[in-house]
């Protein structure tokens, strides 16, 4: 008996020091698991109202669609179809360039991008003269690649569809462009039968600033995209369908003496249909401490 109560006061002092390290574990475990609650908590309202800004780019197909025809010369014994305009279709690619500022708040943004935006469109036409023989004919063919930058002031309302760390978002919006500069190529080719074979050659090459034969453009956007984050840069990934509402085309400028009129090219009214691809570079505005990382 003398010797468990003596084993027992020899052991006393370390089950003693045991408990309290145990308690001290337990106790280091759940300020731990506190710690990381309270981190992810503040990520989480981190995020949930944010201001980002950052660069923005990408690439766009432009449509003209033709809202009232014109030509250059006033058929006498032909059809005035004979001398309309075959549009290229979203085939001459453009780009634009320029900033992503987005407000974001509980799944929901409003974003705008000033950009640089310039849309490229190509058209072509042709003349064709015939005269009593097989012989007696000469064709003329207008090959017109036209570039118009506009400056863009779009305004969109993004929905965020989930809140991970991949966001699949949908967005419309509207937005006004006005006009900064534009150039016009036009490559005139003609072929003329009176030797008995066809002989093409090229007449004239023009290369022209032409801004004063445009206006302003407004109309509305949609589109859908995703974005990601890593560290502090969320990346952007969108595709947009923009349709605008007027035509681009300034009519008072259409007759006006030029070096394009003088060979019989004008300009048709159009308005502009444009699809986009962009990818942007946002870092948010808020103060970041050491411990966030984003989610």
């Amino acid at each position: 008996m003398k010797r468990r109560n003596l084993l027992f006061n020899r052991t006393k002092p370390f089950i003693f020091l045991l408990l309290i390290g145990m308690f001290s574990i337990s106790s280091a475990e759940g300020q731990t698991f506190f710690k990381k609650k309270k981190k992810r908590n503040l990520s989480e309202d981190f995020l949930k109202t944010q201001w980002w800004l950052g660069i923005r780019g990408g690439i766009n197909f432009t449509n003209a669609q033709p809202i009232t025809r014109y030509s250059g010369f006033n058929p006498i014994n032909y059809s005035e179809e004979s001398l309309e305009k075959e549009y290229k279709n979203f085939e001459n690619p453009g780009f634009q360039m320029g900033l992503d500022i987005t407000f974001y708040h509980a799944g929901f943004s409003i974003a705008t991008f000033p950009s640089f935006y310039i849309h490229n469109i190509g058209y072509e036409s042709n003349r064709q003269w015939e005269g009593e023989t097989e012989f007696d004919r000469y064709e003329t063919n207008y090959a017109v690649d036209q570039s118009i930058t506009f400056i863009d002031l779009p305004v969109a309302v993004k929905y965020d569809i989930l809140q991970h760390k991949v966001r699949p978002f949908v967005m419309a919006g509207a937005f006004y462009s006005f006009k900064f500069a534009s150039n016009k190529e036009v490559n005139i080719r003609e072929t003329d039968y009176a030797s008995g074979s066809p002989q093409s050659y090229d007449r004239a090459t023009l290369n022209l600033n032409n801004p004063e034969e445009f206006m302003n453009n407004w109309g509305v956007l949609g589109g859908a995209g995703v974005s990601f984050d890593f560290w502090n840069i969320r990346t952007i990934l969108d595709l947009q369908y923009r349709h605008s509402f007027r035509s681009v085309v300034n009519s008072s400028e259409r007759f006006k003496e030029s070096e394009f009129s003088a060979f019989g090219e004008v300009q048709d009214d159009y308005s502009l249909q444009n699809y986009s691809g962009s990818i942007s570079f946002v870092f948010p505005l808020r103060y970041i401490d050491s411990q966030f990382k984003a989610l």
